[in-house]
């Protein structure tokens, strides 16, 4: 039969008190405290000092508005722009949506002055705008073939109900066709036909409806996904959502976090100048941490501010899980 091998138990006086620290190490390191080395206090203290020129910034910065519900849509938003987790695929579709409800108006003018304006130089022109979204995959290439020919036409119509409604033809196109996802959509919408945009009218109410209530129950937003469903789903069709068993809660997530930006996008610039203040604020922080775990009080004769809270400690513990370090 073989016999393990038992280790020890150490006396109770050399097992450690507090984290890895035994009493007897404390005991001998309070009779004989070794002084730090200057070289380490000098860096402590101006690395300290360092963070002490910081801290007014960050004060500043900080912000009773960064609520629970707040850093609950800023981790949505991180997931967003990072394609993790159950948001993963969402960023493309959130931004189809939020651009659409924003430039609803824009494309309602377009509608009305093509049903409105129907001379043949007028036709002539929608076809052509029709034709370059076919072909303009870029928003520059496509605004300033598209307003030569607004101006070409311009100049030939002398009447002017025509020259003013070609002015806000053109007004609405350069605003939807900054970027690439409104040429996409002002495609499909004439490919499609789409005709009233009450689709659109229908999210603006949703998010009417939710501008007072509490945005982290995703719950509660499921429910008013599914009283509002078949409208929903003709914009998801039309932009391409894909069928799935969850859909009703891709669609309650998309809805939430539209609705959180609009509730938070004022103060998120504000925030992200807090966070990248904090991380030149770690950087001496860290330092600071190391001296004081390199020459702890139970072996060293430790000057007095080794014992002080670091100044800004207690704004980056808040912070802390939104700082990429």
């Amino acid at each position: 039969m073989t016999n393990k091998t038992r280790t020890p138990l150490k006396s109770w006086w050399n097992r450690p008190l507090v984290g890895s620290v035994s009493l007897i190490e404390r005991i001998v390191g309070a009779l004989n405290p070794q002084p730090v080395p200057e070289l380490a206090l000098s860096l402590h203290d101006t690395e300290w000092e360092e963070l002490g020129k910081i801290v007014p910034t960050l004060t500043m910065l900080d912000n009773e508005q960064y609520t629970s519900e707040f850093l609950f849509y800023i981790s949505i938003k991180n997931k967003l722009e990072q394609n993790l987790d159950d948001y993963k695929g969402l960023q493309k579709f959130i931004r189809i949506f939020s651009f659409a409800i924003k430039n609803i108006h824009h494309f309602r003018v377009i509608r009305r002055i093509e049903l409105d304006f129907q001379g043949r130089s007028q036709l002539e022109l929608y076809n052509f705008v029709e034709e370059q979204l076919h072909v303009s995959y870029d928003p520059i290439l496509f605004h300033q073939l598209v307003s030569n020919e607004i101006q070409e036409l311009l100049e030939k119509i002398l009447n002017e109900p025509t020259q003013k409604a070609l002015l806000a033809y053109k007004t609405a196109l350069d605003a939807i066709t900054q970027e690439e996802v409104g040429l996409n959509l002002l495609l499909l919408f004439k490919k499609y036909n789409i005709a009233d945009y009450a689709i659109f009218s229908i999210v603006n109410d949703i998010l009417k409806q939710l501008k007072k209530q509490d945005l982290d129950n995703l719950k509660a937003l499921v429910l008013i996904v599914k009283v509002n469903y078949d409208e929903l789903e003709k914009l998801g069709q039309l932009i391409g959502i894909p069928n799935h068993e969850d859909k009703v809660i891709t669609y309650a997530k998309i809805i939430q976090y539209i609705a959180l930006s609009y509730r938070y996008e004022n103060i998120v610039y504000r925030f992200q100048q807090l966070l990248e203040n904090l991380q030149k604020w770690y950087k001496h922080y860290e330092t600071v941490i190391d001296v004081r775990h390199q020459y702890p009080n139970h072996k060293y004769k430790i000057s007095p501010k080794f014992m002080e809270n670091i100044p800004g400690e207690l704004i980056y513990l808040k912070y802390r899980d939104f700082i990429k370090i």
